[in-house]
């Protein structure tokens, strides 16, 4: 089988995504042939995106930086047409489509501007395609939907492609037939993530791995320790799909990967010149002590590169601050999301105090670490007065960095007006 993955991105938006190299090592430990297109290599003006990094130095969200060693391709050709050109080189069986919700309308262009008679079969995965997954297949460019996790769903879907047969009834896939019903196949069974594979990083140039961190430019690789994440915030994915397995197989999201196995892909990116490692974990540090002790020893002997990663101010102790800056962390961002504490409580269903926030960020200051606080506002019944409680509290924190949010970014709803 061939499968031409498609990654809608706007250029300097988001690092390369992980989850397609992981599906596509696993695709090709099965034989098939993987390629990929990523918009990331072409400014497309005419969709409204623009170049993420530029903007948000120009407007002073970020530190001025220079140019990175490697510079990523930046093709003047017109990205509809080239993807018309790669669907037509290639002859997919399959297009895999990762996208995120405020990128699926951009999608949708790309597989319209398809002009040959269409021969393949388009299934989409992700977040929104997770929890929308109607909506996904309502457009008629979408015939599948992965609800949660693909690497199970992709490689049966895979074998049954290859084999010529029926695939209505694969865990996770929801199907569209013919007559425009659709088979909603019940969630399976998560994946250890100990049988991950390895990133494919053939599907991309060497370019792509450069981003920017406080103003350096760094040849970055993220980095997966576990899955899933035990909070409850109420404006996160993470919580729904915690539920989605829990009712739908029985099963737990939330899984720890095994040091040995972190360890494996450390070393994997150090061989291909890592210079900075980037914790992608909802809360890095939702962690054991035994287990974060012992991560820590082997991160700070073996691989020594400065890392960046992301948790909760109450996971936060001077015991775990001063491990963290013994294995040589660059920067780390936190959470805060509002500045009442009964507000955040009720709304957000953040049971942290503010004198333990203002608290335990010391310990940062106190040993010298780098750290962004991250802001929401625009609630529902959200006053001008809990406002401001965002920013007092703001003023207590001697933030690196501070990033205010606004809540109308969540476009889930609006996907239809941007098609």
């Amino acid at each position: 089988m061939r499968v031409l993955f498609l990654y809608p991105n706007m250029r300097g938006l988001y690092m390369l995504p992980p989850s397609v190299a992981i599906l596509s090592a696993f695709l090709k430990q099965e034989g098939h042939e993987c390629r990929l297109f990523d918009t990331t290599y072409w400014s497309v003006s005419e969709t409204g995106f623009v170049d993420s990094e530029t903007y948000k130095e120009k407007h002073l969200h970020v530190r001025p930086y220079g140019k990175a060693p490697k510079e990523v391709t930046l093709f003047p050709s017109d990205v509809f047409e080239e993807f018309g050109k790669a669907v037509a080189e290639f002859d997919p069986d399959l297009i895999a489509v990762s996208s995120t919700e405020d990128l699926f309308a951009f999608a949708i262009r790309l597989l319209r501007s398809l002009k040959s008679p269409k021969s393949w079969k388009t299934i989409i995965g992700g977040m929104f395609a997770t929890f929308a997954p109607m909506k996904a297949l309502s457009y008629p460019e979408i015939d599948i939907v992965c609800v949660g996790e693909g690497e199970i769903p992709l490689m049966e879907l895979g074998r049954r492609i290859d084999a010529g047969r029926g695939y209505n009834d694969v865990p996770n896939l929801w199907v569209k037939q013919s007559d425009g019903s659709v088979v909603k196949n019940p969630i399976g069974k998560a994946i250890s993530i100990d049988d991950v594979p390895l990133m494919d990083l053939s599907i991309f140039e060497d370019a792509r791995y450069y981003r920017p961190f406080d103003g350096m430019i760094y040849k970055t690789f993220p980095v997966e320790t576990h899955r899933g994440c035990p909070y409850r915030c109420t404006y996160c994915n993470s919580p729904m799909q915690m539920d989605l397995y829990k009712n739908g197989a029985a099963d737990n999201f939330l899984r720890l990967k095994s040091i040995d196995n972190v360890r494996r892909e450390l070393l994997y990116y150090k061989e291909h010149g890592a210079e900075y490692m980037y914790f992608w974990a909802d809360t890095f540090l939702a962690l054991s002590d035994r287990y974060l002790e012992e991560f820590g020893e082997m991160y700070k002997s073996e691989i020594g590169l400065p890392f960046w990663c992301q948790t909760r101010p109450e996971t936060l102790t001077e015991k775990r601050v001063k491990l963290l800056k013994d294995m040589g962390i660059h920067r780390i961002g936190l959470g805060i999301e509002h500045g009442n504490a009964k507000f955040r409580e009720t709304m957000l269903d953040r049971r942290v105090s503010n004198e333990t926030i203002v608290t335990r960020l010391k310990i940062l200051n106190a040993y010298g670490v780098k750290f962004s606080v991250n802001n929401i506002i625009g609630f529902p019944d959200e006053t001008r007065d809990l406002a401001f409680d965002t920013v007092r509290l703001n003023r207590e924190i001697n933030a690196d960095t501070r990033w205010l949010i606004p809540l109308s970014q969540a476009r889930l709803y609006v996907v239809d007006a941007l098609v």
